[in-house]
């Protein structure tokens, strides 16, 4: 990286500045002139700069004594900025191939006690220059996400802060401790069960775990996992509130049955679009992905049809893209013990689980072995989406009963009397696919829907059916009293819904209703 030497000072005074828009909670309504950004100066609430670059921010209503995250590992760095912060927007200078002119880092901020601190030489290896202005700039990990910014103005006699005009000299004439406090959720993870954890790429033991604190999920590194050139990111994992009865609110929006957890798994910096020309950066070693998941009648039961972990990526809260089912292997790290639906009308949010919806909570069992291995990190991406990111996307991963609903095709497009029951009841069949070629999905219920026609099915307006042993299910539809068109909508949980049948109501031109024989004759 190119950089600019600046002529050596003997003492200099650090005056407080201005902004950055790259922090994970901005400021709101656009203010150019904040001289410092942090949770008590209108920033990431989870974040603060600690004396003696500011007064002591432990009165402020967004410091949390109980919340200090100790499972991290913070940068600090120090960039010259392209002008003076007060008067206007300004952002890092950059040197010829764009990257920003930095005196100082990216260095770790080690942890003591309930703080990261990390003192800077103004004086080594590139002193200041009266004539600029500085940015401090602290990061979960290098190239992450912004949690806090500091813009300085160097002058004589020590540090003053431009806003309280408290000055503070620099010890030993030349170095300025830089401490920070950051606080649970200031990764931006909101709901309850969550993690926010520093992870390196060279792991020294076997393997790395991190579980949210339920320990619902959670998942597995290795040495080596992170691409070359990332040598740590904060992996955050937290539960995502879902409504399993609906498929717009559901955790993969798959129109297919799924169920409870349902969690995001990302890192800062997001590795999706990290690399060269905005290429994705992927793992060089495969990490294990872990979700508890809760389904009565499962445990034991080899009949039952198997539910798998899927991934989906996530863009402005939304899935989007293929659903990618992932191999299964254990993850001894989960505790699925307590696993348990959402609480209702916890922050967790009210869900419910298609038609087990009904059942009393003693029918729900916790089924442990639910966990999965990413094998293709680069189709898969794992944690590798993160907030902050140039996309806006995350992960989701979900548990996910892939089925397939079809037509018998014999069953559509008859033709019979008005007012009559049709020869043959219309019929579909569901199949679902689990590490073999796909099998009947019995017990499955299916809905009928009259849409058209006004006639009746299964004796009234809708009728739902389950499947049989052989996955099908099929109800009565008795046509219209009116000649001409009917139509009848068929829903399940599974790919192919809905379906829609069509039959056609005669009468005789006698006024002589048509026998469903003459209509559908036997070859």
């Amino acid at each position: 990286m190119k950089r600019r030497t600046f002529a050596v000072l003997a003492t200099a005074v650090i005056a407080i500045g201005c902004r950055d828009q790259r922090l994970l909670q901005p400021t709101p309504h656009g203010r150019l002139a904040a001289l410092i950004l942090d949770g008590a100066h209108s920033g990431n609430a989870n974040f603060f700069f600690l004396p003696p670059l500011v007064p002591d921010p432990s009165t402020d209503p967004n410091f949390d004594p109980g919340k200090f995250n100790p499972n991290l590992s913070p940068t600090v760095e120090v960039c010259v900025l392209s002008g003076n912060p007060g008067l206007g927007s300004v952002d890092c200078a950059t040197d010829g191939s764009g990257n920003p002119v930095l005196v100082f880092g990216p260095a770790t901020m080690p942890l003591d006690g309930e703080q990261y601190q990390l003192s800077w030489d103004t004086k080594s290896a590139v002193p200041l220059d009266a004539s600029m202005f500085y940015r401090i700039t602290v990061r979960g990990a290098p190239r992450g996400t912004a949690l806090g910014v500091l813009d300085v103005d160097p002058v004589t006699g020590g540090i003053k802060n431009v806003r309280t005009g408290d000055v503070v000299q620099f010890q030993e004439g030349r170095t300025l401790p830089i401490k920070v406090r950051i606080e649970d959720g200031a990764f931006g993870a909101t709901n309850p069960d969550h993690v926010e954890q520093v992870v390196p790429s060279h792991i020294a033991t076997p393997f790395v775990d991190v579980t949210t604190s339920s320990g619902f999920a959670g998942a597995r590194f290795f040495d080596g996992w992170l691409p070359l050139g990332i040598d740590q990111v904060v992996v955050i994992i937290e539960r995502i509130p879902v409504n399993d009865a609906t498929a717009s609110t559901n955790c993969l929006g798959s129109g297919d049955s799924e169920l409870e957890g349902c969690y995001r798994f990302r890192t800062d910096p997001d590795l999706h679009g990290l690399g060269i020309a905005g290429a994705d950066l992927p793992f060089r070693v495969n990490a294990i992905a872990g979700v508890c998941f809760e389904i009565p009648g499962v445990v034991g039961n080899p009949e039952a049809p198997p539910y798998g972990l899927n991934r989906r990526e996530e863009v402005e809260g939304i899935p989007l893209g293929p659903i990618v089912p992932l191999e299964d292997v254990p993850a001894p790290f989960l505790n699925c013990g307590t696993f348990a639906r959402t609480p209702q009308p916890s922050v967790l949010g009210v869900i419910k689980s298609g038609q087990l919806r009904e059942l009393p909570s003693a029918a729900w069992h916790a089924l442990v072995w639910g966990v999965t291995r990413l094998v293709a990190p680069r189709a898969l991406h794992a944690v590798d989406l993160g907030a902050g990111g140039s996309t806006g996307g995350f992960s989701r991963f979900g548990w996910l009963r892939s089925a397939t609903m079809t037509k018998v095709i014999t069953t559509d497009n008859q033709i019979g009397p008005t007012n009559t029951a049709l020869p043959v009841d219309p019929q579909v069949c569901l199949t679902y696919s689990h590490h073999s070629g796909p099998q009947p999905l019995a017990n499955e219920p299916v809905t009928f829907s009259v849409m058209t026609g006004e006639g009746t099915v299964g004796g009234g307006s809708n009728a739902t059916v389950n499947t049989g042993s052989d996955g099908c299910a099929h109800a009565s539809w008795v046509l219209g009293a009116s000649p001409g068109v009917n139509t009848l909508r068929v829903t399940a949980l599974a790919d192919g819904s809905p379906l829609t049948f069509t039959a056609t109501g005669l009468v005789s031109q006698t006024g002589i209703p048509l026998s469903s024989q003459e209509m559908n004759p036997v070859p």
